[in-house]
């Protein structure tokens, strides 16, 4: 394999939960995010500077999809 053709790729994970990887070739500046669950597929295609960036950005894609719990009052 030549240097032009080898990969870096990163498993992001929420919790227990796979959300996806990050994935770029030797050639390329930036990882694109590939959803590994249909709850992480609004991050698929986007392009992140570092695996960190895109975890980041899954972490809170899942917070802002969380429902808050109503509480009745007693």
């Amino acid at each position: 394999m030549t240097q032009s053709q080898t990969q870096q790729a990163f498993i992001i994970e929420i919790g227990e939960t796979q959300a996806g990887l990050v994935n770029r070739r030797s050639d390329e500046r930036f990882f694109t995010f590939i959803s590994a669950s249909s709850a992480f597929r609004a991050l698929e295609g986007l392009r992140f500077a570092t695996p960190n960036a895109a975890e980041i950005a899954a972490r809170q894609l899942a917070a802002s999809q969380r429902r808050p719990v109503l509480r009745l009052a007693s």
